[in-house]
């Protein structure tokens, strides 16, 4: 098998000139500015029309047909028919828009404790948004789902106070075998989702120890499910850590924070009920 361009490129870049000693230091590496500049203008509107579109989405993924008494309804957390990828995919989807929304009002110049709280109330708005959506819905409230975003949403909140967290990131990769949709409809295919712990295992190393792990090299596991969602995988691999490579510009800089949220094709092995181990160069869901 041929590897891929984008990770021949991957290994020729250049890292960052960061020393081992501070690289668990919080270093965003955007500028902040008490001036309200039209950078700040276009960050504003951008994450403005994330939540437009997401919201239109929504209604035209599950609500524009349905029209029910606000209800509840709840599965069995992780062992409802979703085999569980409903819920880890709430967690993952307040922990997404939470860095994007913080990383986007940073990129418009806004001070890190204002990007953290108007990231946070944004993703929170959205959540509930959502849940009180599918209670007008056949889909039904669900407080679980509820209970999943706001650990997500906590997470990611506790990762930008706490350094020691971000060696722990969580990514998310989706390649359906029908193809995709355009617009895209994720609940259709949820065997097509993989969840992704990350571990930067350079910088939980012993410094004594740390030249012989790559800096951009980290592991992970998945989890997913399989067989029309009959059956739970797991998967055990390896994850490219993008923060290692220098940005020449904030562009940049944003792009590879977001990108460095999906988790890039690498090797693994997956683990499914009643299979043997099935073993990829580059798995992508």
């Amino acid at each position: 098998m041929r590897m891929p361009k984008f990770v021949i490129a991957l290994l020729l870049v250049r890292t960052c000139g960061a020393s081992a000693g501070d690289s668990l230091v919080v270093t965003d590496g955007f500028h902040q500015s008490d001036d309200f500049t039209g950078r700040k203008i276009i960050a504003t509107g951008l994450m403005g029309g994330i939540l437009a579109i997401s919201l239109v989405w929504s209604y035209d993924s599950w609500w524009k047909d349905t029209k029910e008494p606000f209800h509840f309804q709840s599965e069995n957390w992780l062992g409802g028919e979703h085999r569980g990828i409903d819920k880890i995919g709430h967690f993952y989807t307040s922990y997404f828009y939470f860095h994007t929304f913080r990383n986007v009002m940073l990129w418009g110049g806004y001070r890190p404790s204002k990007a953290l709280w108007w990231a946070a109330g944004a993703a929170a708005f959205f959540a509930l948004t959502v849940e009180i959506g599918d209670g007008l819905s056949d889909i039904g409230f669900d407080y679980q789902d509820l209970v999943f975003n706001l650990s997500g949403l906590g997470y990611a909140i506790t990762q930008t106070e706490v350094p020691f967290l971000k060696n722990f990131n969580f990514k998310w990769s989706y390649v359906p075998a029908s193809g995709f949709e355009l617009p895209p409809r994720f609940t259709r295919h949820y065997d097509a989702h993989t969840y992704w712990l990350t571990a930067n295992v350079h910088n939980l190393l012993p410094s004594s120890l740390r030249t012989f792990w790559p800096e951009f090299l980290q592991l992970a596991v998945g989890y997913g499910a399989d067989n029309n969602v009959t059956k739970r995988e797991g998967v055990i691999g390896l994850d490219f850590n993008l923060g290692v490579f220098c940005a020449p510009n904030e562009d940049i800089l944003l792009v590879r924070k977001t990108v460095d949220m999906f988790h890039i094709p690498a090797p693994a092995v997956k683990f499914t009920e009643d299979q043997k181990p099935r073993y990829y160069l580059f798995h992508t869901n």
